[in-house]
């Protein structure tokens, strides 16, 4: 049986380098790295950092498409690439603007 997300996934479009730069340049602190965009957050503690990453793998994993990511104590790296089109796609660029949110609701406050 066939889900609408599993038919959107094989239809994911690698982006071109200027789409790349258009829409990171609305968002904050994502750069291009090769084939893939990556970011790394600050957050105030150990329990902040953990609390965002157990959120990127909730969030991943509804989307089925799962980040390259490190947490070293209190910073967490974060790297997105759509491998089906080896590059680039909206898929990443829908994840890192969820993975912003979710990092600012964590950050409120501090």
């Amino acid at each position: 049986m066939q889900t609408t997300l599993g038919y959107f996934l094989r239809m994911a479009v690698k982006l071109t380098g200027h789409q790349i730069e258009v829409v990171l340049s609305t968002l904050d602190g994502w750069i291009q790295a090769g084939a893939k965009i990556q970011r790394v957050y600050k957050f105030p503690d150990f329990i902040a950092a953990g609390m965002f990453v157990a959120g990127v793998n909730l969030e991943a994993e509804k989307m089925n498409h799962h980040p390259e990511l490190w947490q070293s104590h209190r910073t967490v790296k974060i790297e997105l690439t759509t491998h089906d089109v080896e590059g680039v796609s909206e898929l990443d660029l829908r994840l890192a603007k969820k993975l912003d949110a979710r990092a600012r609701s964590l950050s409120e406050g501090n």
